[in-house]
């Protein structure tokens, strides 16, 4: 196997698919499949249950990424309205002071 390292950026419509025997594969279309994907397949010599663990593998890495995009996602929101609420505060103050000098 070779060893190698590729960036694929993903578009809103990126999807995945699969497919089962006698090759395994998980079918990668980071722009929805409008230019190709991008096929990882496992070797039809492998057991099932090793087949499964690599499918367990994937599935545990995608969710930890899914998690920490949603984790991130939170924390922009919050300081997002955080912010928003201390422009309203200080749009607030600012003419209580305006009001308050006439």
């Amino acid at each position: 196997m070779s060893s190698f390292n590729a960036t694929y950026f993903l578009e809103p419509n990126a999807d995945a698919q699969g497919s089962g025997i006698p090759f395994p594969t998980l079918y990668v279309q980071p722009d929805g499949g409008h230019s190709g994907s991008v096929n990882l397949q496992m070797r039809s010599s492998l057991t099932p249950d090793e087949q499964l663990r690599i499918a367990d593998s994937f599935l545990q890495g995608v969710q930890r990424w899914r998690d920490q995009i949603a984790a991130d996602a939170e924390r922009r929101r919050t300081a997002e309205d955080e912010l928003a609420e201390a422009r309203a505060e200080i749009a607030r103050l600012k003419g209580e002071h305006e009001d308050g000098v006439e």
